[in-house]
């Protein structure tokens, strides 16, 4: 978590969905100690269609987004009265276009798990992948249910991905919650290996020492958080579900330049009963 970008940063759209984000930002906002960004998207590309009359469409959209900004606005400063909440209206092509204006100086963006308007479709169409996929940092896609991020915080790793990213953001997010740090690597043996009758039990131990060679580093710079390691045969999107029934939080990481959002962190995404944090090294 870094300490020089001052704001968590919320898209609303005025959906229910939205309303949960902005409740759960506040606090985010709150634990952490930084200002509150609300920020409110009117997508031009809605209205730069060939042929399409667009006269007073403008106009009334501006109007709906200063009322959605005004009560999302309201809304968090009754969740956190000591909170510096600032809104924008913002005027660009599309949702996550309009989102990047603000992003560089944000800890995190957080967004509602469904919406209206330019956030419809945001698990399945271009803005969950803008967002979660090429964001540089913490992307949390908040669930309808999900409002005061209670209960320990949950990281998925791939031991063969670079972890750093992701133990770091997962780290800090326990420490300010006050809750333990679950950390969570599934595997799913080779057929051949199960056929044959092999011990699996050797796998297993050489996976959770590796899980804890990357968790030392984290363990000493937090060493408040307590830890527990789980290594589990399983699907790791299954595994991450089971896991989040519990949870205030999960964490994933993305895959990087080449592979933005991997099906882990997309399948997080879709079925984690909590929210989720995609997690892209800043660059």
């Amino acid at each position: 978590m870094s300490a020089e970008r001052a704001t968590v940063l919320a898209g609303i759209d005025g959906s229910a969905a939205s309303d949960h984000a902005i409740t759960w930002a506040a606090d985010e906002a709150a634990r952490f100690g930084k200002d509150l960004n609300l920020v409110h998207v009117v997508e031009t590309a809605t209205l730069d269609l060939p042929g399409r009359t667009t006269d007073g469409i403008s106009e009334e959209l501006v109007r709906e987004g200063d009322r959605i900004l005004r009560e999302g606005r309201d809304r968090a400063l009754r969740r956190r009265p000591e909170l510096t909440v600032e809104t924008m209206l913002v005027h660009d092509r599309n949702v996550p276009a309009g989102l990047r204006q603000y992003s560089g100086d944000a800890v995190e963006i957080v967004v509602g798990h469904r919406g209206r308007g330019g956030f419809a479709g945001l698990l399945l169409g271009s803005t969950a992948l803008r967002l979660t996929g090429h964001y540089p940092g913490p992307v949390i896609v908040v669930r309808d249910q999900a409002e005061d991020g209670a209960g320990e915080v949950v990281v998925g790793l791939d031991l063969d991905e670079e972890p750093g990213a992701a133990l770091g953001y997962a780290f800090a997010a326990a420490a300010a919650r006050g809750t333990r740090l679950r950390a969570l690597h599934a595997w799913r043996p080779a057929p051949l290996a199960l056929e044959s009758g092999a011990d699996l039990r050797i796998a297993a131990d050489a996976l959770r020492e590796r899980l804890a060679a990357a968790l030392a580093p984290w363990r000493g710079r937090h060493p408040g958080v307590e830890v527990a390691e789980d290594v589990v045969i399983g699907h790791p999107v299954e595994a991450l579900g089971r896991a989040s029934a519990g949870a205030g939080l999960v964490v994933v990481g993305s895959r990087g330049r080449s592979f933005p959002l991997g099906s882990v962190s997309h399948g997080a995404v879709h079925h984690a009963r909590c929210p989720v944090a995609v997690v892209r090294p800043y660059e």
